[in-house]
């Protein structure tokens, strides 16, 4: 199996509301350091009674500050990406376990419908080779208190040897997955649905995949 980077990381394609979250940009306490900075610096020229050496300090200490609290403090955010970062990486190295330790005990998604069930399916479905190359084409992340959504939309060339390769070389894919704040602060997925398959709404395609595949897709929430 071959499989290309995946822009998942913290430069990855994510939109999470429109307030901006200072811990997750230590770049704009790297600007506001600069301007701090700028501005002593001016005030010590026109102002040289009222602006001290110590107040040079200003600027370089905000910056460490925002570096600091990024390197420290891990949102949200953060782990949420680390979580659809494992996903993503497990699917390319087919490897089953990890994904399911990624799944909450509650979970309830549209694919299979119960921990237990999609467990077996990951088990199954990696039982042997699936995927030859796979990119992450898009990562669209929405957050909300203890819970966030996130969409993926990848494109795979899968294994010809495969029964899913046989049925579908190439596939282009929209997932939505949910994912639920944990009592210890961590982020597991409590649903995941595949929204669409090569342009296709699967609300279409479901007794064709069912069929085929031998896959148990709930039919609504």
């Amino acid at each position: 199996m071959r499989s290309s980077p995946s822009p998942t990381g913290r430069k990855g394609n994510a939109e999470v509301g429109n307030m901006l979250n200072i811990l997750e940009q230590p770049w704009t306490m790297l600007v506001i350091g600069f301007w701090a900075e700028l501005a002593v610096v001016i005030g010590a020229r026109y102002w040289p009674l009222k602006v001290h050496r110590k107040h040079l300090l200003i600027g370089p200490l905000i910056i460490v500050l925002g570096f600091g609290l990024d390197y420290l403090v891990v949102t949200d955010r953060e782990k949420i990406q680390t979580v659809v970062d494992t996903i993503v990486r497990a699917t390319e190295e087919e490897n089953a376990e990890q994904i399911i330790e990624c799944i909450a005990p509650d979970y309830h998604g549209r694919l299979e419908g119960s921990r237990e069930s999609f467990a077996q399916f990951c088990r199954r479905l990696f039982s042997q080779p699936l995927i030859e190359t796979n990119w992450l084409r898009n990562l669209q992340l929405q957050l909300d208190k203890t819970k966030a959504t996130v969409r993926i939309t990848s494109l795979s060339q899968l294994d010809r040897g495969s029964q899913w390769g046989q049925w579908l070389p190439i596939a282009k894919t929209v997932w939505e997955v949910r994912l639920s704040k944990q009592p210890d602060k961590s982020w597991l997925i409590v649903w995941i649905d595949l929204v669409e398959l090569n342009g296709e709404r699967m609300d279409r395609m479901l007794p064709e995949l069912q069929r085929t595949l031998g896959v148990k897709v709930i039919s609504s929430e």
